[in-house]
């Protein structure tokens, strides 16, 4: 591939992603398999007369619909499998930055809605039809620095650190090395640093140490009364570790006495967060299963190189 090609691929990609997906109802579908294995069970113990002929003929007709939705599954977990695998190297064609844009290059086509619509939907099951950051949007207008009159240096930052966000998002959603897991992984190591991103993710907004220390303190009145002389330290411990330069993307950042978690923190807790207490496979949306799927192929794809 081919970077000036990006843009019109990811648009094919994308049309095809919407036009397979509004033909597969899951439940529609989940519910005409289960039917079909009562059949099949009745079928087995060996009821007979009209009622296993009116059986048959059923089974027969279920087992056609199910074929097809299983085709169907197959064509797009093929076709999501390319949209994270083009996005694992994120590459629109762009134009020289005007002012606070870097408009898509008039020699190819803008990246559509649909694209974003349909990798949000792909990442977060939330499909949106453009990506917001705190600092830059990607939409179908090409990359928006929110602050126009920001240095190039500046500009350029944020356009690579959204770049990368999303490269590695699709990374991990293929089940290769990804900064996504490996954020997580660092942040589930330190207990009291997990605390603290956790008070800062719900808060939506900057918070001190005094505030977190006090959200910390109702929150978890029972074990600090066990711990009255370390609690607060191991918190501020917690917060150094999080804004610390060992990280090469932060998950929290710093401003003045305050401290907010930065648009790859949020990315990490919506793709990670709900891990540990996922649903039992059969409540997960079919495209979800798709995509276990696609990261379980190039997993194993990887071990056999």
């Amino acid at each position: 591939m081919t970077k000036v090609a990006f843009n019109e691929r990811v648009n094919a990609l994308a049309e095809k992603y919407w036009s397979l997906k509004k033909d597969i109802d899951a439940d529609e579908a989940d519910g005409k398999r289960r039917e079909l294995e009562e059949i099949e069970k009745l079928l087995e113990k060996g009821i007979t007369g009209r009622l296993r002929l009116e059986l048959e003929e059923k089974a027969s007709e279920l087992r056609a619909i199910t074929s097809e939705r299983e085709g169907a599954y197959a064509d797009i977990s093929e076709v999501i499998s390319e949209i994270l695998e083009l996005t694992s190297d994120f590459a629109p064609s762009l134009d020289q930055r005007k002012d606070g844009l870097f408009p898509y290059d008039s020699e190819h086509e803008p990246i559509s809605k649909q694209y974003f619509k349909a990798i949000t939907d792909i990442l977060f099951n939330k499909p949106k039809p453009k990506l917001e950051f705190k600092d830059a949007d990607i939409s179908t207008k090409g990359v928006i620095i929110k602050t126009s009159t920001a240095s190039n240096l500046a500009a350029f930052s944020s356009l690579n650190y959204v770049t990368t966000i999303l490269q590695e998002s699709a990374k991990k959603m293929l089940g290769r090395a990804n900064q996504v897991d490996l954020s997580w992984q660092r942040l589930k190591e330190k207990d009291y640093a997990f605390i603290v991103f956790n008070v800062l993710i719900d808060s939506n907004s900057a918070l001190s140490l005094k505030e977190l220390q006090g959200i910390c303190d109702i929150e978890d009145e029972e074990y600090k009364d066990l711990v009255t002389d370390m609690y607060d330290k191991r918190l501020r411990e917690g917060l150094e570790y999080l804004v610390g330069e060992e990280w090469d993307y932060p998950l929290v950042e710093r401003h003045g006495n305050k401290y907010e978690v930065t648009d790859l923190g949020r990315w990490v807790w919506m793709l990670c967060g709900g891990e540990a207490a996922a649903p039992a496979e059969e409540e997960k949306s079919k495209i979800q299963q798709i995509i276990k799927f696609i990261r379980k192929y190039h997993v194993d794809k990887t071990k056999r190189r």
